[in-house]
């Protein structure tokens, strides 16, 4: 007999209360994120704009249509290796994603089946899925890109994307803005489809291609339920947002809110969703949760 929501949802939130220490891997992301992103805004600096910055002979009050047209230059003429450097920043942020995602995903499973968890179990569970886990994310964005073919004929009617925004009425114009209608339709049936990968991976210790089918699977059989909790987790950003929104109308409170919805995200919200994801994933394959009638809650 598997859990209902409300079940689902309280049980899920007394196993967080209990492992608040599932926000590590959350904080230890965005800290190795900020601390990546810096690092390579200054090797950029320090290797392609200063010198050009240096060599040139300007030098006073400098307009910054100035420096708009040597940093034009600039990309022009190191466009490959800027692209290569993209390409490696972009991989390596993806494997990072994969690695902290992959140690909170079994510090929950941990947590779930036993009561409790450890910061050792998330390294120990990523460093063990954050390959599996870099591969499966890979496999899902190709997944929902290949809807890129839904735009192919607006295009190919066209002749060229310029002469798209000429005429908005044009056949092209229109198969095009259906085609990305069709796209953003595709990829959100992918993404509720796929929306478990990661837990099936990290929680069954699949590889990439099986755990893309057990998504499907765990889908087909429980399409209320995944539904259901995509709703709420989509319902809580929402409201959040729209309180931000309502918060930081008032100017001195904005910055406030800001650091208050980073402290949210990060030390409850993502914690907290991944705990009854989990809980969800691991109740409707048949694993044998721990027992809340011997927690020792105070």
């Amino acid at each position: 007999m598997h859990e209902d929501l409300g079940t689902l949802l309280n049980k899920g939130y007394r196993t967080w209360n209990r492992n608040m220490i599932i926000a590590v891997p959350f904080i230890l992301d965005m800290m190795a994120t900020i601390i990546f992103s810096l690092f390579a805004v200054t090797i950029f600096l320090m290797i392609f704009v200063v010198p050009e910055i240096a060599s040139s002979t300007i030098a006073g009050d400098v307009p910054p249509e100035v420096y708009l047209e040597i940093l034009g230059s600039l990309l022009k003429e190191n466009l490959l290796l800027l692209v290569a450097g993209a390409l490696f920043l972009l991989i390596l942020f993806l494997f990072i994603g994969s690695f902290f995602e992959a140690g909170a995903i079994g510090m929950c499973r941990l947590a779930l089946l036993s009561g409790d968890t450890s910061v050792g179990q998330m390294w120990a569970s990523a460093r063990h899925h954050v390959l599996n886990l870099m591969f499966a994310k890979i496999l899902v964005a190709l997944i929902i890109m290949a809807g890129v073919v839904f735009l192919v004929p607006g295009i190919l009617i066209a002749g060229d994307l310029g002469s798209l925004g000429s005429d908005p009425t044009s056949t092209g114009s229109i198969l095009l803005a259906v085609g990305m209608l069709v796209w953003f339709l595709y990829a959100l049936v992918a993404g509720i489809l796929l929306f478990f990968v990661e837990y099936a991976l990290v929680v069954d210790d699949l590889d990439p291609i099986s755990a893309l089918e057990k998504s499907l699977e765990f889908f087909k059989d429980n399409k209320a339920g995944v539904i259901s909790i995509i709703g709420i987790i989509v319902a809580i950003s929402l409201g959040l947002e729209i309180f931000g929104s309502a918060i930081s109308s008032v100017e001195a409170l904005s910055d406030v809110w800001s650091l208050v919805y980073l402290f949210l995200s990060v030390i409850v919200i993502r914690p907290l969703t991944t705990t009854w994801i989990a809980r969800m994933y691991m109740d409707r394959t048949g694993k044998e949760l721990y027992s809340f009638d011997i927690y020792n809650f105070e």
